[in-house]
């Protein structure tokens, strides 16, 4: 199903109305991208799903998904965090956050994953759960890794000796496409290096697309860029790929 606009308009409106699964569903969409396309922006980090999926899951409390979501955004906010506080503490400031921040979210994360343990869900999430747990401190059992079909689009770019880079990570086709027109729409074509999106399936690359030549104003020119419906188990929205350093969801940052 092609996303637009308007999609993000009707789920906002019945989201706003009490409808949860209509806000976890918003939730999900812009857990894919930099901003909220509906509010203007400048590329940084500013977590648009995190009000949705808050309340999708002060609506249903056991709601495996919505708990999903929610927790695996928090692991990244965690992540990009204490990034910041390694390489320049004064870009939490310019947020309104300090060093309570990390701490903070690693109480309410490792909260939210017990709920998720204890809603006992589907053997499907077990190896992304798994990952979560290590990266979140609270666990230390290896995940099965290869057990994941999902895209990858990757933009990046160097300044001097530092990375700058963009990432999306989903397991939908229409997902991928919307997300990866928003960040183009939002980085005015990028942020300067090679942008490509590679398949995998069950962990194993099946083909990468160099997205550069295709890019057309509001995003890609999809009718030209082949992407291959994913076989196999989808990566759960929220959760890492084990093994390889991904996650569900939009990421952003230098190294």
């Amino acid at each position: 199903m092609t996303i637009t606009d308007e999609t993000l308009i009707r789920l906002r409106s019945t989201a706003a109305a009490g409808d949860a699964q209509a806000a976890l569903r918003l939730g999900r969409l812009l857990s894919l991208t930099a901003a909220d396309p509906a509010e203007p922006g400048d590329g940084e980090p500013t977590w648009p799903e995190e009000p949705w999926l808050r309340a999708a899951v002060a609506a249903h409390p056991d709601d495996v998904a919505a708990l999903t979501l929610l927790t695996g955004r928090l692991a990244q906010q965690i992540s990009y965090w204490e990034a910041c506080l390694d390489m320049n503490p004064d870009v939490m400031k310019w947020h309104g956050e300090d060093e309570s921040t990390v701490e903070r979210r690693h109480i309410e994360a490792a909260k939210l994953y017990a709920r998720i343990r204890a809603a006992d869900p589907n053997r499907h999430t077990d190896a992304g759960l798994d990952e979560l747990a290590v990266l979140l401190g609270i666990g230390d059992k290896p995940a099965a890794e290869d057990t994941y079909s999902f895209y990858v689009m990757e933009d990046e770019a160097w300044s001097g000796s530092v990375r700058h880079s963009a990432t999306i990570v989903a397991s939908d086709a229409a997902e991928i496409r919307w997300a990866s027109d928003k960040w183009f729409t939002l980085a005015e074509g990028g942020i300067g290096g090679e942008p490509t999106l590679t398949a995998y399936v069950d962990g194993a690359e099946v083909g990468t697309v160099d997205l550069g030549p295709h890019l057309a104003d509001g995003g890609v020119d999809w009718n030209a860029v082949a992407v291959p419906e994913l076989p196999g188990s989808r990566l759960p929205a929220g959760l890492p790929v084990p093994g390889r350093g991904l996650h569900y969801g939009f990421a952003g940052g230098a190294e």
